[in-house]
């Protein structure tokens, strides 16, 4: 078939397919090094880990404590990175890495991207309730969030030196690190973690003392502009404050400068010399401080966060055997994001590809309704519709500056946690509903404000609520398998990345995600609603703003900036103040973060509201492509309870 004979859908459809699979491929090129490195996933029950462990010592020789429970049901994930130096008889160090909360192992990948290229073993797992971890793995691991199985399985593998095992994490990956030295470190421990590096989350560090580091070489980063530990310490100085002094007297008793040296490596004598590039400190316990200009979020997604923990783990166990020494500032793993990004892309793009194309099908082509046409509708050059619009939009930005983070606070005293136990997703739930009935407040009025100004020119004014119109019971459940068919296409490429790439797509923290089947049950009947009572006002809004002199582009870029705009203005307002005075604006920094996750949601709800309104003439099929997608984005990444995590 010659491409000028192409239908427009079939040629869109072909484009998304080639770069859902050029970003597959590309990120498994980036975080194998091009296929150098092997990649193995492992999606089990502890007892299998268990299992596993035990014939791994028995076939070579090595001893291991098996000091989790081995449990037949609780499920743990991780995926290994094996690079072609680490053999039984050339053993490489390992270093298990550990994510954040409301994250996946998926987002580890600048470091196991980095340090596997260097000849490093790496292992990135699901922390419990995240990704494909089963909550129980947290106390059936001694309260490590499954992480002393994993590192345990790792100190049994023949291509690992047992003697040389690191480990890393961001955020609450730390704090699971933390626990996992106190479980493993101890005083008759058999095997011990030879080095830990602490990239964010500097509480958890404060919680890592005796036994714990002895013998230890360890290293925090406590970013300046770190939304947490601003607010957990009141400071973005880590090297003249209280607390850096605090840590570095924990290695270096006699310790008494007024600063700590950025870099520095202390010992209990004092500072040694750092290393050459790639060489080893030739100690077994140091420790040392590091305060570099970045975010929470950066700490496991910035160039500057990946070099430090290269150059840590070189200081620590040196350039493995057999791997080649690279420069920390060399760093690829950025590509990775932009494939990452290209099939993050094409994902949100298959949406308007297969609904369109459904939409031609006899079964669903009955859905398709006319609707006005672009010279019908009404001039925006007359103040009776640019004024209602205007006093309508107002209120509808400045709402979520006003009622996110009160909205965020009040899910927790609101919510049933034995019923909606997802906290931050609680949060999210609660503020997506209360602006969905905002927003029908506005519609309505829109409405009779527009009644008010045509009262004496007679004019008929439309019902804003005629886009949510629907002729039938049939015709809404049909809408409703028509949209659950498009979703459930969207997500297969979803599953072959996963199964067959080890990737998601997705930036950093911000990730499609991939649902386990017995989750979509809570997911669909639980949490579903709220976003819908959302997205079904936005929608009918989105198909009400239609203008003759205004192309449809260009209204769908008008509402797509009216969502996003009170989230930048909230980003600005909350990051200015913690660039220029040390802390963000508002008072805890995690809603915050969060607000990260909604800039590319608000925009892909702003498209598909439109697109599928012109497709059918009705608002409900692209408020439900959008809510079931968001919904399944916000709750495939964890399913952890703040109560568990932190112990509060």
């Amino acid at each position: 078939m010659k491409w000028k004979n192409m239908s427009k859908s079939t040629l869109s459809l072909i484009i998304v397919i080639a770069m859902l699979f050029v970003s597959m491929i590309g990120v498994s090129l980036v975080q194998t090094n091009g296929w150098s490195v092997k990649e193995t996933t492992f999606t089990g029950t502890l007892s299998e880990v268990a299992a596993q462990i035990t014939e791994n010592t028995d076939n070579n020789g090595k001893v291991v404590d098996i000091l989790f429970d081995k449990n037949d049901s609780a499920q743990i994930s991780f995926t290994m990175y094996v690079p072609k130096n680490a053999t039984a008889s050339n053993p490489a160090p390992v270093i298990v890495c550990a994510h954040g909360w409301n994250n996946s192992k998926e987002m580890q990948l600048s470091n196991f991207t980095e340090l596997a290229r260097r000849g490093y073993v790496v292992i990135a797992f699901d922390l419990s309730g995240h990704g494909r971890s089963d909550i129980e793995i947290d106390a059936l691991t001694k309260g490590t969030e499954g992480m002393l199985a994993v590192v345990e399985y790792a100190m049994s593998l023949d291509f690992v030196d047992i003697t040389k095992v690191g480990i890393t994490g961001h955020s609450a990956g730390d704090l699971a690190c933390t626990n996992t030295l106190k479980a493993v470190n101890t005083v008759d421990a058999v095997n011990h973690i030879a080095a830990f590096f602490c990239p964010s989350g500097t509480m958890a560090a404060l919680l890592t003392s005796g036994d714990a580091t002895t013998n230890l070489i360890w290293g925090v980063a406590s970013g300046r502009y770190d939304e947490l530990d601003t607010f957990y310490f009141g400071t973005y100085d880590f090297l003249s404050s209280p607390i850096g002094k605090m840590l570095v007297k924990r290695a270096y008793p006699a310790f008494s400068g007024d600063v700590v040296v950025e870099g520095q490596y202390y010992t209990v004598d004092g500072p040694i010399d750092t290393p050459a590039p790639g060489e080893a400190l030739g100690v077994t316990s140091a420790f040392a401080v590091w305060n570099p200009d970045i975010t929470h979020p950066q700490g496991t997604f910035s160039k500057i966060a990946t070099e430090l923990t290269i150059d840590f783990f070189y200081a620590a166990f040196g350039t493995p055997n057999g791997g080649t020494y690279i420069a920390a500032t060399n760093q690829v793993w950025q590509m990775g994001v932009v494939f990452q990004t290209i099939g993050l892309l094409a994902f949100f793009a298959s949406a308007l590809v297969i609904g369109g194309m459904l939409l031609k099908t006899r079964q669903f082509a009955t859905l398709t309704r006319t609707i006005a046409p672009q010279k019908e509708l009404p001039s925006i050059k007359s103040w009776k519709e640019w004024l209602p619009l205007v006093l309508t939009f107002i209120p509808l930005l400045i709402f979520p500056y006003v009622m996110y983070f009160k909205c965020y606070a009040a899910a927790g005293s609101l919510f049933n946690t034995d019923i909606y136990s997802m906290t931050t997703v609680n949060g999210i739930a609660w503020f997506t509903l209360v602006s969905g009935l905002f927003c029908f407040l506005m519609l309505a009025f829109n409405y009779g404000l527009k009644k008010l100004v045509h009262l004496k020119d007679g004019e008929a004014v439309a019902n804003p609520f005629m886009p949510g119109k629907l002729d039938s019971v049939t015709h809404f459940l049909k809408i409703v398998g028509y949209s659950a068919l498009v979703v459930v296409l969207m997500y297969v490429p979803c599953y072959i990345a996963y199964n067959v790439f080890h990737m998601n797509f997705g930036i950093a923290v911000y990730t499609v995600g991939l649902p386990r089947f017995e989750w979509l049950p809570t997911i669909l009947t639980k949490y579903l609603p709220f976003w819908i009572a959302f997205l079904l006002p936005n929608a009918i809004l989105n198909a009400d703003t239609r203008f003759k002199e205004v192309p449809e582009w260009a209204s769908t870029l008008f509402v797509a900036i009216a969502n996003v705009l009170p989230i930048v203005v909230l980003t600005i307002v909350n990051y200015s103040s913690l660039v220029n005075t040390g802390v963000t604006k508002f008072t805890f920094g995690d809603p915050s973060i969060m607000t990260f996750n909604l800039f590319a949601p608000m925009i892909f709800i702003a498209i598909t509201g439109r697109y599928f309104y012109k497709k059918t003439g009705n608002a409900w099929s692209g408020a439900f492509i959008a809510a079931t997608v968001l919904a399944l984005m916000a709750l495939t990444l964890t399913r952890h309870t703040s109560s568990l995590m932190f112990g509060f």
